[in-house]
């Protein structure tokens, strides 16, 4: 009886061992993810911040000002550019008045086709 007691105490302690050997190779494991993440968290701050200064230098006001004058040929506004709305109808074609009778399918289409005439 005593024979059998100590063999199935080491089978215990070998089947424990197993155990505690699965688990720390699978705690191991998690660390080395958790490392991972953590590492790749920092890359994506440092990128971010680096984004966001390159941002800011692409975005500066004179900058933008110097690439407007080069490559648009802008000219600041002037008085004299602005318009009444009372002007805006002489400019404008008039709108026409659409009959909810004669139209028949698509109204947007019809009331664009009126426009283009």
């Amino acid at each position: 009886m005593l024979k059998f007691v100590n063999s199935l105490l080491v089978l215990s302690l070998l089947v424990a061992a197993f155990i505690v050997y699965s688990l720390e190779y699978s705690i191991k494991q998690d660390e080395r993810l958790i490392a991972k993440a953590k590492r790749d968290a920092r890359e994506t701050r440092e990128t971010i911040k680096l984004l966001d200064a390159e941002w800011s230098m692409l975005t500066r006001p004179d900058r933008l000002q110097r690439l407007a004058k080069q490559y648009l040929k802008l000219e600041p506004v002037r008085a004299d550019q602005f318009v009444k709305p009372e002007a805006l109808a002489s400019v404008l074609p008039p709108r026409p008045a659409p009959d909810p009778t004669a139209i028949k399918g698509d109204p947007i289409a019809k009331m664009l086709e009126g426009l283009n005439q």
